[in-house]
């Protein structure tokens, strides 16, 4: 069971215009957060970069539609694996 704290998109935003705007450092954000300098970074640049589009949520809407898609897609060929099966036999029947 993981114990990091996780946060949400208000929260993020917050860290980050204190770096920028704050001037507050990022290690001194890491010791007050419980986060890793690199991380921090990586929340500004995001954020810096598109804000509308920063942080968007867990990250599990996107995990979940990819598999989503994977499992449609093994669907599909299993569908294609049968009907090639099947049009070979009627073609075999038909001589």
């Amino acid at each position: 069971m993981s114990t990091k704290k996780r946060y949400n998109r208000e929260e993020k935003i917050a860290v980050v215009e204190l770096l920028t705007e704050g001037g507050r450092t990022a290690p001194s954000l890491s010791n007050e957060y419980g986060v890793h300098e690199n991380t921090i970074y990586k929340w500004a640049r995001v954020y810096t970069t598109n804000p509308q589009a920063a942080f968007p949520g867990s990250g599990n809407e996107a995990l979940d539609e990819t598999e989503r898609m994977r499992r449609r897609i093994a669907e599909l060929e299993a569908e294609n694996t049968f009907l090639k099966k099947v049009s070979a036999y009627f073609a075999k029947s038909q001589r």
